[in-house]
């Protein structure tokens, strides 16, 4: 597996292109600057099969629909999420104007569904608590969060629909499936990994890793 992470946006929210062997490459969260994230993918020599949404706040969806039609690849997202992408609730889940994608170019996941990009292996698994629609992808035992888990942080609850309570049971999830190993690369700040924030986050007292 290939990583390249590119903070876009105001906000500075962590893209990330993942890739195989044989170039074909998913996108996590692409969060803005739809042209950059495109010239970056054509330098690279990338075919993108895939964008992936963790969560419907505007800093990680803004350049959802310019990147999907310069690359023409697919948006997969949660089922409360698909419909701040095509436009149906008018703006982002923080009240953000937000370009709507065409219904079609998006597929709904939830826990437990499965993606496959060249040889990529892409797993889903709901987390919510930052947001209710939130999910992570697991690829190739990487895990993508979006602002679930941080740096020895968490994300913000304080937003509608945001649950600290469930959050931490979200995080306990992820802790109690994966090694303690396990890289995490969150939408914000530096990537991490599960055991280091089991055991060095403030926020997270009392949960521990699997492995």
């Amino acid at each position: 597996m290939n990583m390249l992470c590119a903070p876009v946006g105001p906000l500075q929210a962590n893209c990330y292109l993942v890739w195989d062997g044989s170039l074909r490459a998913c996108a996590v969260d692409p969060g803005g600057e739809p042209e950059r994230l495109a010239r970056l993918i054509e330098k690279e020599g990338l075919t993108l099969e895939a964008i992936l949404v963790t969560h419907g706040h505007f800093d990680h969806i803004e350049g959802v629909k310019g990147l999907a039609e310069a690359t023409g690849a697919p948006v997969y997202c949660s089922a409360l999420v698909a419909p701040v992408l095509t436009g149906t609730e008018g703006c982002s889940a923080t009240g953000f104007p937000i370009p709507a994608l065409e219904a079609q170019a998006v597929r709904t996941v939830d826990e437990g569904s499965s993606i496959t990009v060249g040889a990529l292996k892409v797993s889903v698994v709901a987390t919510p608590g930052h947001t209710p629609g939130d999910i992570t992808f697991e690829i190739d035992g990487h895990l993508f969060p979006g602002d679930l888990l941080f740096y020895r942080s968490v994300g913000r609850t304080d937003f509608p629909g945001g649950d600290f309570a469930q959050l931490l049971l979200s995080v306990e999830k992820l802790a109690t499936r994966y090694p303690g190993a396990t890289p995490v690369h969150p939408g914000h700040m530096q990537s991490t990994t599960l055991g280091e924030e089991l055991a060095q986050n403030p926020f997270l007292g009392g949960l521990s890793a699997h492995g």
